[in-house]
């Protein structure tokens, strides 16, 4: 039985720490770099200016809370879920890159097929064994 709450304790911590860290990475990265959208006749257009005071400030806020978010992972679990949560974040980066650049949303029909994208998906996988081990056998 305890091995089942174990393993109901990792997926749950695993996609909340994958969906927080990939809403927080979003967040800055699209405040930085500019993002493109296509419109009706499928040509890709940049969003409004991402210089603006606005833009920068929520960028500036968000980064601020990213560092808290990080601080609480170490905090109130250990070092190995701040190190899953860090690595998940990061392994979003690529596929949140070319969903910017494109104008779509990654699925399975236009999944770009470079090696970077294959080995941070791998990585990702590779977390639920490291959010494993630290939630239920390091304290």
């Amino acid at each position: 039985m305890i091995i089942l709450i174990c393993l109901l304790k990792t997926i749950i911590g695993y996609f909340i720490l994958l969906f927080a860290g990939t809403n927080l990475l979003g967040l800055i990265v699209r405040g930085i770099i500019p993002t493109y959208v296509k419109d009706v006749d499928g040509d890709l257009r940049a969003l409004p200016n991402i210089s603006s005071s606005k833009n920068l400030l929520i960028t500036i806020a968000f980064s601020t809370i990213l560092i808290v978010y990080f601080f609480f992972l170490y905090y109130y679990w250990n070092l190995g879920i701040l190190s899953a949560g860090l690595i998940l974040m990061f392994t979003r980066l690529p596929d949140l890159l070319f969903e910017m650049k494109t104008g779509q949303k990654i699925n399975s029909k236009i999944m770009p097929q470079e090696p970077i994208y294959l080995f941070c998906n791998i990585l990702g996988w590779l977390m639920l064994p490291l959010i494993y081990f630290s939630l239920c056998h390091l304290n």
